[in-house]
């Protein structure tokens, strides 16, 4: 059994900056790997490889900071990143994939910054952390165990894939009712533009009839943000609550993405918009089917395709939409929800062994 600091045990590997132009010009085959957790790390292939062999990468920036990642073959090591190989004494006596499953906790505990934000970890604040390396048969048993359950994650992401996929269909109808522009069928809220963190924290709940819980579609996984006092009041002026039945449209971030939401109070940010039926309109219209029959008109109300994309507002206005008997929107909600409710499960269960493998054992 080995007992010993991190930088005993591994020698460093800073990230290198290959900026977008200049992986465009040297496309090829060999994986540059960053911070990020989408697409296994990688931000481009380029003809060119700084590394080569087992290492492990870890997130140095951002809300991934400490993300763990084992890698072989040929690579490069590229922003908000470092990569750690064993020195040459060790070299035979850490199982690298073993070592990501095992250290991850430690590696989340030692990042710093806002927990709720932005955070980061260096060869600094690692170097002088102690980790035990045991037996190679005990590395090896255990990761037969982290292998199995990332097995089952791995399971549960082709179900969550398959699911999206469904929702990401839409409907063929050719029996409307009704033909009108979203302005005439929708009132269009704005968000409140002080809910800063700051805001939030000076305006928290003292129990839980006070409490009204803050949604963004900001996030991938969950719009929740937390809960603030419904009498919290900016200016003189009281926050804004809505009330559901009713829809959430990302203005920035994942621009255009439509959230339904069937049966809370609560209140959001300014990035995010909210979308209420007009009298008129209010049993003409299942909103979950709306979500899904015009989702895709939504991303495309957007002022472009890139990260900085803002909904175009005025623009969705004068959209011109379609609808159906009632009784077409409500069957096709029910199916709907069904998967709804089959991705809820999925996503708690996929958490449940993420957390498993990543905190517990």
């Amino acid at each position: 059994m080995i007992n010993k600091t991190i930088n005993k045990l591994f020698d460093f590997i800073p990230e290198t900056n290959i900026i977008e132009e200049y992986a465009y010009n040297n496309k090829g085959f060999s994986p540059v790997y960053s911070g990020q957790t989408e697409n296994e790390g990688i931000v481009a292939y380029i003809n060119k490889n700084k590394q080569e062999g087992q290492c492990l990468t870890f997130t140095t920036y951002g809300i991934n900071a400490g993300k763990l990642s084992y890698r072989d073959g040929k690579y490069t090591i590229g922003r908000n990143c470092m990569g750690l190989i064993p020195k040459d004494e060790y070299k035979d006596k850490i199982n690298l994939e073993w070592f990501s499953y095992k250290y991850q906790n430690l590696f989340y505990r030692h990042r710093i910054g806002d927990i709720s934000g932005q955070r980061s970890l260096n060869k600094k604040l690692l170097e002088n952390v102690k980790v035990v390396i045991p037996d190679d048969k005990i590395q090896k048993e255990q990761l037969e165990v982290y292998k199995k359950i990332k097995s089952m994650i791995d399971k549960i992401n082709e179900l969550i894939k398959h699911c999206n996929d469904l929702l990401k269909c839409k409907g063929f109808i050719t029996d409307y009712l009704y033909k009108d522009t979203i302005s005439n069928i929708f009132h269009i809220y704005n968000g409140n533009n002080n809910l800063t963190e700051e805001f939030i924290y000076n305006n928290e709940p003292t129990n839980k009839t006070e409490q009204i819980k803050i949604l963004s579609s900001a996030t991938l996984e969950t719009n929740m943000m937390g809960y603030i006092s419904r009498n919290a009041e900016y200016e003189g002026k009281k926050i804004k609550i809505f009330k559901a039945p009713c829809l959430l449209v990302a203005r920035n971030g994942y621009a255009g993405k439509i959230t339904y939401i069937d049966n809370e109070e609560f209140t959001t940010n300014d990035h995010a918009y909210v979308l209420v039926p007009k009298k008129k309109w209010m049993k003409l219209i299942n909103l979950r089917w709306f979500a899904f029959q015009y989702q895709e008109l939504f991303y495309n109300l957007t002022t472009s395709k890139s990260d900085n994309a803002t909904f175009n507002k005025s623009y969705a206005q004068k959209q011109e939409i379609e609808i159906p008997k009632i009784e077409i929107q409500n069957n096709t909600a029910k199916c709907l929800n069904k998967i709804d409710n089959l991705l809820l499960k999925l996503k708690s269960e996929r958490k449940r062994l993420i957390n498993l493998i990543e905190y517990e054992l």
